[in-house]
C-alpha cells in the first residue's frame, strides 16, 4: 500500500461519471480499500487549476478521465516531475488498457496494492502532445459525429456511426498522402491515416484490447494506412477493427520511423489527438520524445508476490 493516500481527481464531466453518477464512484473507490489523500470530482474548465494544486502534493495522483484528460494531464505535468497515474474513465481508455487497467475496479486494486514510476514515450503533432495516437481523415470526422450526436439518438447512436465510418471510408478513399518518414518519400491514397506512438501489438481475439501497444517506451512512431477500395472492404475492416486481428487486413499498412511530414492537398486538417478533435495546419510534422512523461503504474505482479 502507498504510505500516504492518493489523490484522485476525476473529470466530472467524464462518461463514467455521467452513467454511474458521483455517489456509485465514491462508493466504489471506498468498497476498494485504496486509501485516499484527497478525492476531487472537477468540472472541466476547473481541471487546470486542480490539477496544479494537488501537484504541488506529496501524495501521489491519479486522474479519471478520458484519454483527452490524460493528454491534457501530461502537457500540463511535463517538466514539473510530478507523475501521475490512469483511472479510466473514458470512452476508449486506451492508455489506461496499456498498463492493463480494464475497468475502473481493476485500476483501484492494482494502485491499492502499490505503484512505481516509469518514464514513457510523448508524440508531437505540430507541437501538440499526444500519448496514445493521433488520426487524420474518417476517424476525426466520426470524433465530431459521435460529439453531435451523443445526446440525441442514444441507442441508435452505435449503430449511426458505424454507418456513418462506412460511408465516409467510401468517400475519403482517394484522399492523397504525401508522406516522409525519417528521409524517405512516399505516396498513397487512403481514407484513414493513424499514427502512433509506438507500435500496435497485434490481437487475435475479440477478448483483446485492439488498439493495446507492443510498448509505452519504444522510441518510434508507427503509422498505419487504410487503403480499402470498396464498400466490402470497409465493412471487413471494421469487423476486424471491432473482433481482432485488424492488422492482418490487406488493405492496412505499416510505417515504422522517428520522425513523419504527412501533407494532403488541405492547407488545414482536422485531427484526432487521443480522441480530441484539433484542427492542424498542413504539413503535418510528427515526432517523438523518449521516456517524457512519468506515470504512475501499478506494481507487476511478481513484484507484488515478492
Amino acid at each position: 500500500m502507498a504510505d500516504i493516500g492518493y489523490n484522485i481527481l476525476i473529470n466530472n464531466r467524464s462518461g463514467t461519471v455521467l452513467n454511474m453518477g458521483q455517489p456509485a464512484i465514491e462508493s466504489a473507490i471506498e468498497a476498494s480499500g485504496i486509501t485516499v489523500a484527497e478525492l476531487c470530482f472537477c468540472e472541466p474548465e476547473d481541471m487546470a487549476q486542480t490539477l496544479m494544486r494537488m501537484a504541488k502534493s506529496d501524495a501521489p495522483l491519479l486522474i479519471g478521465g478520458g484519454d483527452g484528460t490524460i493528454r491534457e494531464t501530461a502537457a500540463a505535468l511535463v517538466g514539473k516531475k510530478k507523475a501521475f497515474g490512469v483511472l479510466p474513465f473514458g470512452t476508449m481508455n486506451l492508455m489506461a488498457k496499456d498498463l492493463n487497467l480494464n475497468s475502473l475496479q481493476a485500476a483501484l486494486s492494482a494502485y491499492g496494492e502499490g505503484h512505481e514510476i516509469q518514464d514513457v514515450d510523448a508524440g508531437f503533432v505540430n507541437g501538440e502532445i499526444f500519448l496514445c495516437c493521433a488520426s487524420i481523415g474518417t476517424m476525426p470526422q466520426a470524433s465530431v459525429f459521435r460529439e453531435e450526436n451523443r445526446t440525441r439518438y442514444n441507442f441508435l447512436l452505435i449503430p449511426r456511426l458505424f454507418l456513418f465510418v462506412v460511408d465516409h471510408l467510401d468517400k475519403n478513399k482517394r484522399q492523397r498522402i504525401r508522406l516522409q518518414i525519417d528521409g524517405a518519400r512516399l505516396k498513397f491514397r487512403a481514407a484513414a491515416v493513424v499514427i502512433s506512438n509506438n507500435r500496435f501489438a497485434e490481437t487475435t481475439s475479440w477478448t483483446e484490447s485492439n488498439f493495446k501497444r507492443q510498448s509505452l517506451q519504444g522510441g518510434e512512431l508507427a503509422i498505419y494506412a487504410s487503403t480499402t477500395k470498396s464498400r466490402l472492404s470497409h465493412l471487413r475492416l471494421l469487423l476486424r477493427l471491432i473482433v481482432g486481428n485488424w492488422l492482418k487486413d490487406p488493405d492496412m499498412s505499416e510505417q515504422v520511423g522517428k520522425r513523419m511530414t504527412l501533407t494532403t492537398h488541405r492547407k488545414k486538417e482536422l485531427v484526432s489527438i487521443d480522441g480530441e478533435v484539433a484542427e492542424l495546419m498542413t504539413p503535418l510534422v510528427f515526432t517523438i520524445k523518449p521516456r517524457h512523461i512519468q506515470m504512475l503504474v501499478p506494481l507487476p505482479q511478481d513484484a507484488e508476490a515478492a
